[in-house]
């Protein structure tokens, strides 16, 4: 009381201290009001700062295409019905797959493109290799976040078949310099580590065709070095009669998987992929682990049969559903080749 009287002598100190009584009793009124006072309501109960920061990516998902709730899995399963409208780029125009109406880990990720066996490149006739892989490369993870920035980079490839099918091309194509390559091959005659490149006797002066090296470059010996193989199969549990490896135990405990080490995972190892996926999905450790997916998931479906699926028991909807649900729990994940 005594400040107030000395207001005229304290003109400025006066005022701040009406400023900051007039903010508390406005702040006040803000969060007790029930919808009295419209001006001063942020849509109704929601949280004051739900409107001061909303993140970029939830309202773009959740307004783009009004196709399911994100927050359930149905949201990330999507209808498949307007593939062959005549005026839909994505129907047969674009290589490229549609990018799906939910993000993961708040990253555009591609549509589940069942309809074409979820090898869009080939169904359509734009390549005529089955393992087209030209339809991922714009959904890698490693190009929307950098993954080169933690110590411990490791790539798991289950299921390798020959070096080329998979592991040349992850050195190669994928954005990452792993530290640690895991290549799980049972088949002793399928997985053979090439010869060592040379990089350095592989230059040349640049010519006017613009070529600066000799040959195509391999893989050199640095590199090679960082492969570890394993003559096992890749499994959901440990069984030493037939040299099977409990893969969640095998990352979990032998080699030390954290949150804090890049991760990632390819995966094609003929049905055992569906009881590992499943115990993934619930195991909220795993998800944290594995930074992102490829998973050749098999399946009976007549469009497959020449290539001899019609011995899986899952059906196609199945692996879609499948790969919707590990979405649904944040795998940044994605159907391989």
């Amino acid at each position: 009381m005594g400040l107030l009287r000395r207001c005229p002598t304290n003109v400025i100190l006066c005022g701040v201290i009406w400023v900051l009584v007039t903010w508390i009793v406005l702040d006040y009124l803000v969060i007790r009001s029930d919808n009295t006072t419209p001006a001063l309501q942020h849509q109704g109960s929601v949280p004051l700062a739900e409107n001061v920061y909303q993140p970029r990516w939830r309202t773009q998902v959740e307004g783009r295409r009004g196709n399911g709730d994100c927050r359930s899995p149905g949201g990330h399963f999507e209808d498949d019905g307007d593939y062959e409208k005549a005026a839909n780029p994505w129907s047969q125009v674009k290589w490229i797959g549609q990018p799906a109406a939910c993000r993961v880990r708040g990253e555009l990720i591609e549509r589940l493109d069942v309809v074409n066996n979820f090898r869009r490149g080939f169904a359509l006739q734009f390549a005529n290799d089955v393992e087209d892989r030209t339809h991922i490369l714009p959904w890698l993870l490693g190009t929307k976040i950098d993954l080169n920035r933690r110590n411990r980079r490791v790539f798991l490839d289950l299921g390798s078949n020959t070096f080329a099918s998979s592991i040349q091309w992850f050195i190669q194509m994928y954005p990452c310099d792993f530290t640690e390559i895991h290549a799980f091959e049972r088949r002793l005659d399928l997985l053979q580590i090439p010869q060592a490149f040379s990089e350095k006797d592989n230059w040349v002066n640049e010519n006017p065709a613009a070529r600066r090296t000799r040959a195509r470059p391999g893989v050199p010996s640095w590199i090679l070095k960082r492969i570890k193989v394993y003559n096992k199969f890749v499994s959901d549990a440990d069984d030493v009669d037939t040299s099977a490896v409990n893969i969640t135990r095998f990352m979990k405990e032998e080699l030390k998987l954290t949150a804090g080490d890049t991760v990632i995972v390819k995966m094609d190892i003929e049905d055992s992929e569906w009881p590992i996926l499943t115990r993934w999905l619930n195991d909220p450790e795993m998800v944290g682990i594995v930074d992102e997916i490829f998973v050749e998931v098999h399946y009976n479906h007549s469009s497959m049969f020449n290539y001899n699926w019609n011995k899986f028991k899952h059906q196609r909807l199945e692996a879609k559903k499948l790969l919707a649900d590990m979405r649904w729990k944040g795998y940044y994940i994605h159907f391989w080749p």
